[in-house]
């Protein structure tokens, strides 16, 4: 599980880690241990690092600005309304849109959710299967189209979701930052607006990516030591 650095959520780790040393039920602790549940926290301080949620979370918040305005709803209510936001977020298209009706629908988020068509009529469960009639041959057939259907959402998310990152990609500017290293002397931005009151530190570990550039450091202050990301460390030329 990912998420920001909120102590509401470090708390919630801390608690469920003290959970899983008191229940020591066998199923519970093969369970924990098999799907290796971990929390995973981005740097202090560096909020953007978990875009790829904070993105949905305000697309969240825009809806029920504009849906709800000053309104005061039930529980029931409201979890009507974040149930069809959700729908609403999962149909949005992730590929282009064509003008044409006769070219390939859009790449969508619902298609993973609901075998690869949001207009899906597969069964959800055993007794619509069994209910639909259970012979072999009806089964075998709507096993293939699931495959098929799995299979053509995979092609799809592959020639053209995952080519346009790789082409939006390309186009960014290479990281200005991967050059910092071990013993590097770093002035670390903080929330006094003056330069003058930044804390100067020494990096003595860095965090690369995949890419092999530099995402986070490991920083030596005068009062310990603290991990930021790159882009709040600017390197002292001495």
């Amino acid at each position: 599980m990912y998420s920001d650095n909120a102590k509401t959520f470090k708390k919630s780790n801390r608690e469920l880690e003290g959970i899983s040393r008191i229940l020591l039920h066998d199923n519970f602790h093969d369970f924990i241990c098999n799907q290796k549940i971990t929390f995973k926290f981005i740097v202090e301080r560096g909020a953007w690092w978990g875009g790829f949620y904070e993105r949905l979370v305000k697309s969240v918040k825009e809806c029920l600005r504009k849906v709800l305005g000053r309104a005061l709803l039930s529980f029931e209510e409201l979890s009507t309304i974040l149930t069809e936001e959700e729908a609403v977020l999962n149909s949005r298209p992730l590929t282009y849109v064509y003008n044409d009706f006769r070219e390939p629908l859009p790449l969508q988020p619902v298609q993973f959710l609901n075998f690869a068509r949001p207009d899906s009529t597969l069964p959800i469960n055993f007794k619509e299967i069994i209910a639909a009639g259970s012979n072999r041959p009806s089964l075998v057939k709507r096993k293939k189209y699931q495959d098929l259907l799995v299979k053509q959402l995979w092609s799809k998310w592959k020639k053209q979701y995952m080519m346009d990152l790789q082409n939006a990609h390309t186009l960014k500017n290479p990281n200005p930052h991967q050059n910092i290293k071990i013993d590097d002397v770093v002035l670390i931005e903080g929330d006094n607006k003056s330069k003058l009151l930044w804390r100067l530190g020494r990096v003595i570990q860095v965090f690369p990516g995949r890419d092999g550039g530099v995402r986070s450091c490991l920083l030596k202050t005068a009062d310990g030591t603290l991990k930021r990301p790159v882009q709040l460390l600017y390197p002292l030329e001495i």
